[in-house]
């Protein structure tokens, strides 16, 4: 079966419509039932006669203009490491003993509670670890 013609106007409506759509020249001859070598033999036989033609947005851009949509599954961040403060810290639970504080050190941001049943080594390996403090004991 012959195609039906379709006149030098509708041809260069059709190829701005194309030009303008964002799709390549391909894309939109395939969504619109258009042989592409058709398209093609308009385009030249319209530039032959004078007829200023723009060129195809994709071939300009290097990259398709229409791309795929793809479903991504979000999934939530898992929650930072601990830091090195956090690993080597614990919270001690205190006997019914006198639990007040006895010596309190402050260092910037942080601060260092010593109870007065505080183990010794523990405050001995609290100050090494502060930097001295290692030949007095």
């Amino acid at each position: 079966m012959k195609a039906k013609r379709v006149n030098r106007e509708e041809q260069l409506k059709l190829i701005m419509e194309c030009r303008s759509s964002g799709l390549s020249d391909y894309q939109w001859c395939e969504a619109h039932g258009i042989h592409a070598g058709t398209f093609y033999n308009w385009v030249s036989k319209l530039r032959k006669v004078g007829v200023t033609i723009p060129n195809s947005e994709s071939k300009h851009l290097g990259t398709p203009v229409h791309q795929e949509v793809v479903k991504l599954d979000l999934v939530p961040e898992p929650a930072p490491a601990a830091t090195i403060m956090e690993k080597n810290t614990r919270i001690l639970t205190m006997p019914d003993t006198d639990a007040s504080v006895a010596v309190e050190i402050i260092m910037g941001n942080s601060t260092i509670r010593f109870f007065n049943n505080t183990n010794p080594d523990l405050i001995r390996t609290t100050l090494q670890c502060l930097g001295g403090m290692s030949h007095a004991w």
